[in-house]
């Protein structure tokens, strides 16, 4: 999309009384067809995603086509939104992808939709024989710390360890969240197929895990006041 369309839409929008982070924050919570990849997108994705799919490959293969497919979902679902950085080596680590706001994004308004993914967000993928275990969540997390971001996406071909919420890995990233409020969202191959299928947008998907794990984590609201909390104080 045109910086010119954008700012055409963005004009209308502001004429109706909305902006277009109410517009893409609206669209993410009702799952909304305007945040559906292309047609053209859509059968790329379903591409890689078969691929990765053949039991043949080598792992290796298969971590790199995830990362492929991955980068798309980010780069190609809505253009013009994210940018998307491959391989981002550090001092002492190398990250998979680094995602950020594009300018005319945060120009727009677009960012304050979405504040849970702050100005930049990392994103893991791992496509091993089975789920992701503790140590790996706990490699990410430790990145996302040094990378002094709040946010982290992890895809997993096969998701994550734990046989309840709170156990192994997925006890893990409930601890991130309660502990350092740092959340990291994981999505699995099923989360994958129903964004390549556009039965879920990449952003309603991530609006939806997000907001599972914050409530979920967030005790605060069931503290109530005491009735002799005013005598006390």
């Amino acid at each position: 999309m045109s910086d010119e369309k954008i700012e055409n839409i963005g004009q209308l929008l502001n004429q109706a009384g909305y902006t277009l982070a109410d517009l893409i924050r609206e669209s993410s919570r009702t799952n909304s067809k305007l945040l559906m990849m292309t047609d053209e997108n859509r059968d790329k994705c379903i591409e890689i995603y078969d691929i990765i799919k053949n039991d043949s490959l080598s792992s290796g293969t298969k971590g790199k086509k995830l990362e492929e497919l991955t980068y798309i979902l980010f780069n190609k679902s809505v253009e013009n939104v994210f940018d998307v950085y491959r391989n981002c080596k550090t001092s002492t680590n190398e990250i998979d992808l680094m995602i950020r706001w594009t300018e005319n994004a945060r120009l727009a308004g677009i960012n304050s939709a979405f504040p849970c993914f702050g100005e930049s967000f990392l994103c893991e993928c791992k496509n091993y024989k089975g789920p992701v275990d503790v140590t790996y969540v706990g490699k990410f997390g430790h990145l996302m710390t040094i990378s002094n971001v709040d946010f982290g996406i992890m895809v997993s071909w096969k998701g994550i360890s734990g046989k309840t919420k709170w156990d192994a890995a997925k006890g893990l990233i409930k601890k991130f969240a309660l502990h350092e409020n740092k959340y990291i969202v994981v999505i699995d191959k099923d989360d994958i197929f129903e964004i390549c299928e556009k039965k879920k947008s990449i952003f309603s998907l991530i609006y939806d895990k997000y907001m599972a794990l914050k409530l979920e984590i967030d005790y605060s609201t069931y503290l109530k006041k005491h009735g002799a909390e005013d005598i006390l104080l």
